[in-house]
């Protein structure tokens, strides 16, 4: 070949070189000068992330650009896609399998060969180059090895995987993926590790009193006209160190007809009384508990005590509802969401539900109170049965004694031969282990002439979804009782059944005179009726007596909602057989109730059917329907039907509320020619604790709790308000998460009210409410223990707020993606909670000056194998308002059982993000 005809196809080499064409290459016996072999440089070296699919690994891998193209380092490459090779650099040697382990791999570089699973020995070439970093291999051999497409993307830095089968370490970033976007499990929130201000009970506290004045104007046919005017006065407060309430009440001339008295201490935590370790005791007006067989619960002047916790049921399957009623309210019972019983305004002032049926597990009883003002209050109380035996070696006591249906101040003389005789009793309760208990009482009592003295006792067995109860009573000089009891729940279906038997004279309050045997059963369940839900509850007993009377008794109740409306129905059927054909009963009700809003109208119905029985038919019904005008007044109005004096009453009402005092007034209208009108006042006063001198409120101050909140800037960061330290108004405060209607006033100080009373609650304020974005809550909250009448005072500090930041590191050293780290204050709490980012960053925001300490959350820890505790010196302050902790360097360390119980969960790993930065494993 010429100098000429060379240069030539030099240059159309270079030519095709440049605009991609391809050209035959120069055999190698014509070429002139053998090609130099590529060389290790510094300028060569590349760090490209991988990415699959929608996933980028945080793990890079080192590289070089060679003649040939891109060489990946081998020990990057095993260790971003979790292989398990070995890489023996001392025997040139790499073993181990692929994505399977069936796809065995042996690289020698010794031998010069390579081989995957069970294909042939294949040549190394030139496909390996040393580099100081280890062995880079050209992207393309590993993709022929591997049996995968790696795509090098210079210009992004990034290594691209595609495959054809799913690769193991994709299928673990997609697990961990869906598990990140789990809803992380809510850590058990513990008002233990928060602050709690505790009123202590003095000497004299003055009382709070609730107020309700009404009169009554009443017009009947032939011109007799009626005036009536009553009061009542509700006051709690505290004298003598313990908790006292009182009830005045008048009679329809507005002299002083009744007066209770209690007086009372109640703790949960047992430290009454010394060696006693009481939890409730009381004197006065006071309630005691029943047997299973013998005395019902009584009300009357007397005195209490017991040790078991505040609200525990005494009797078995059933249990006995009372509490206070103002006067002109209604109460509503309600087991598990459904309506069961209802009772108007009484005389006694008092709401009474007797022999509640109880079923295995849940049983939430609440009790909604309604007052002529539109007003509502909900009273709740939990029974659950199977679920909270007395604990192996408690045990449990109580007694009582009092005068039946007598005030401690006697206003009018009373006969006292029968009903308002003295009663007394007591009763134990001891757990011999996690399943059985026993229980022996003793009562005595007036009942049908004569005072009739009885012992008890009992034995109660859990097993499985099931408590059995088998109890026994005497009647001393009389007879006795034999009563076994069951409840269960079989699948969805919750049952009861019972089963007595009474010998001798033996008569008490849950047992009628004359009885033989008697037996009950009951369920519970619901119907699913495609996407409708249909609660069903059932009862039916039957007892015979001696004398051959046989009673039966059948109830069943049903409740829908569909849309708007709900439905409630009731039939309940008595049947009694005499023996001697002259006392024979037949009666059968159908109760009906509804609910719905219709037109901005909230609409009640309720209707009564005899559909047996001697007033066969149509017996009563009544529709009442109110309306908010707006945020404190209503309108209502009622119409009622009696079909037995074929009479029709209409009744218009309007209430209004005010910040100190209620007021409503309405009218009725008779078919008979009636007519009537009505007007109620009611209010509440009591001391305040802030200003001094006397507050009112139209709130129930006297029957509920409250608490005297003060908010101040905190700038010093003690938690204590200076002299110099400013209070804050127009603070949302809240109570137990919820928002209510205080805010602070212009000295920082608002009243939170209807707080339940001996029910533990967290106030705290609403940091949306803060007008400066860099201020934060020192506290979420304060508990406080609320007491009727009594006003708990407390301060709500909110504090300048600063940052936390640095970086983790895993216990290799390198940055750890996605590991949920708390910030912890002085007495445990967790403040706050983030999760470090893809290249180990992590910051807290909005952090009140405090100190502090760094822990790693329960579940990270024990998935990283690392200690929970990681910084001990946190603190934020006016002149470092940023703490600046730098790397962090997580310690292998196994976590122990004593962490877990330091370390309320805030969620697990969660680095694995679709489209983001994201680590397999943060070492």
């Amino acid at each position: 070949m010429t100098r000429h005809s060379s240069l030539t196809l030099s240059a159309a080499a270079i030519f095709a070189a440049a605009f991609g064409v391809a050209v035959p290459a120069t055999p190698p016996a014509k070429a002139q000068v053998a090609a130099a072999p590529w060389q290790v440089s510094d300028d060569d070296a590349i760090l490209l992330q991988v990415a699959v699919g929608t996933y980028t690994l945080a793990n890079e891998i080192r590289g070089y650009q060679t003649d040939t193209g891109i060489c990946l380092d081998l020990g990057d490459v095993i260790q971003s896609f979790d292989l398990p090779i070995r890489l023996d650099k001392k025997s040139r040697r790499a073993t181990g399998w692929l994505f399977r382990e069936d796809q065995k791999f042996t690289l020698d570089r010794e031998a010069g060969t390579v081989q995957n699973v069970n294909d042939t020995l294949s040549p190394l070439g030139n496909d390996i180059y040393d580099t100081p970093e280890g062995w880079c291999v050209n992207s393309k051999a590993l993709s022929r090895w591997f049996g995968i497409t790696l795509k090098p993307e210079l210009y992004n830095s990034v290594i691209r995987v595609e495959s054809e089968t799913r690769l193991p370490f994709l299928e673990t970033l997609e697990r961990k993926s869906r598990a990140a976007r789990l809803r992380a499990k809510p850590a058990p929130f513990d008002l233990s590790a928060y602050p709690r201000a505790d009123a202590e009970y003095r000497v004299w506290r003055t009382p709070s009193v609730d107020a309700v004045v009404r009169s009554t104007y009443t017009s009947m046919p032939g011109g007799k006209s009626q005036l009536d005017a009553r009061y009542e006065l509700y006051a709690a407060g505290e004298i003598a160190g313990a908790a006292f309430d009182a009830r005045l009440s008048s009679d329809g001339s507005l002299r002083p007809d009744s007066l209770r008295v209690r007086a009372y201490r109640r703790d949960e935590a047992a430290n009454l009384l010394g060696p006693l370790r009481a939890t409730e005791m009381a004197a006065g007006d006071v309630q005691t508990q029943s047997g299973q067989l013998t005395g019902q619960t009584a009300v009357g002047r007397g005195a209490f005590i017991t040790n078991q916790p505040v609200g525990r049921q005494s009797r078995f399957s059933t249990t006995t509802v009372r509490g206070t009623l103002p006067t002109g309210w209604d109460a509503e019972l309600y087991r598990n969401g459904q309506l069961i019983a209802f009772q108007s305004d009484t005389a006694s002032g008092r709401y009474e539900f007797f022999d509640i049926d109880l079923f295995y597990g849940r049983n939430d009883i609440e009790v909604v109170l309604y007052g002529p003002q539109g007003q509502i209050r909900r009273e709740r109380f939990d029974h659950p049965v199977g679920q909270s035996n007395i604990e192996p070696g408690k045990t449990y006591y109580w007694a009582g004694i009092l005068q039946q249906n007598r005030d401690l101040f006697e206003l009018h003389k009373k006969d006292t031969q029968t009903a308002d005789a003295w009663r007394g009793g007591l009763g134990l309760e001891h757990g011999l282990n996690d399943r059985t208990s026993i229980a022996v009482g003793a009562q005595s009592l007036f009942l049908n002439g004569r005072r009739r003295n009885y012992l008890e006792g009992g034995v109660y067995r859990s097993m499985g979804a099931m408590q059995l109860e088998l109890s026994g009573a005497h009647e001393l000089g009389a007879g006795m009782a034999v009563q076994a009891n069951a409840l269960g729940r079989v699948g969805p279906v919750n049952f009861g059944a019972a089963a007595t038997w009474a010998g001798g004279d033996f008569i008490s309050e849950f047992v009628e005179e004359g009885l033989r045997h008697s037996f009950a059963v009951n369920f519970d369940t619901a119907l699913r009726l495609g996407s409708l839900t249909l609660p069903l509850q059932a009862s039916f007993g039957q007892s015979t007596l001696r004398d051959g009377t046989n009673i039966t008794k059948f109830l069943t109740q049903t409740a829908v909602s569909m849309r708007s409306i709900a439905l409630t129905a009731q039939l309940e059927r008595n049947v009694r057989d005499a023996a001697d054909d002259q006392r024979d009963l037949r009666k059968t009700q159908l109760r009906l109730l509804a609910n719905t809003r219709m037109f901005g109208l909230r609409l009640r119905g309720s209707a009564q059917f005899d559909l047996e029985g001697e007033d066969k038919g149509f017996s009563r019904a009544v529709v009442s329907t109110d309306k908010g005008l707006d945020d404190r007044s209503d309108i209502s109005a009622e119409v009622e039907y009696d079909a037995r004096s074929d009479d029709t009453q209409f009744s218009l009402g309007y209430s209004r509320r005010f910040d100190k005092f209620s007021l409503r007034t309405d009218a009725r209208y008779s078919k008979n020619g009636g007519i009537g009108a009505n007007i109620a006042l009611s209010f509440s006063f009591g001391p305040d604790p802030l200003d001094g001198g006397i507050r009112f409120s139209e709130k129930k101050l006297a029957r509920s709790g409250q608490a005297a909140v003060t908010v101040f800037r905190d700038d010093n960061g003690d938690g204590r308000r200076g002299p110099d330290e400013e209070v804050l108004k127009d603070v949302y405060v809240e109570a137990g998460f919820r928002t209510t209607d205080a805010i602070t006033d212009e000295n920082g100080r608002a009243f939170v009210d209807e707080l339940r009373p001996f029910v533990p609650v967290m106030v705290g304020i609403d940091e949306s409410s803060l007008g400066d974005p860099y201020l934060a809550a020192s506290t979420k909250g304060i508990v406080v223990v609320p007491r009727p009448g009594v006003a708990t005072v407390i301060e709500l500090p909110v504090s300048p707020s600063g940052e936390v930041e640095g970086v983790i590191h895993s216990t290799s050293g390198v940055e750890a993606a996605g590991v949920a780290l708390e910030l912890i204050d002085s007495r445990g709490a967790i403040v706050a909670s983030t999760v470090s980012e893809f290249d180990g960053f992590f910051l807290f925001e909005r952090i009140p000056y405090g100190r502090y300490r760094i822990r790693v959350a329960a579940d990270a820890a024990r998935a990283l194998g690392v200690t929970g505790q990681i910084q001990d010196a946190v603190e934020l302050a006016r002149d470092k308002d940023v703490a600046r902790m730098g790397i962090i360097q997580l310690q292998k360390g196994s976590f122990t059982i004593a962490q877990a119980a330091t370390m309320p969960s805030t969620g697990a790993i969660s680095g694995l993000r679709s489209g983001a930065m994201a680590s397999a494993s943060p070492d």
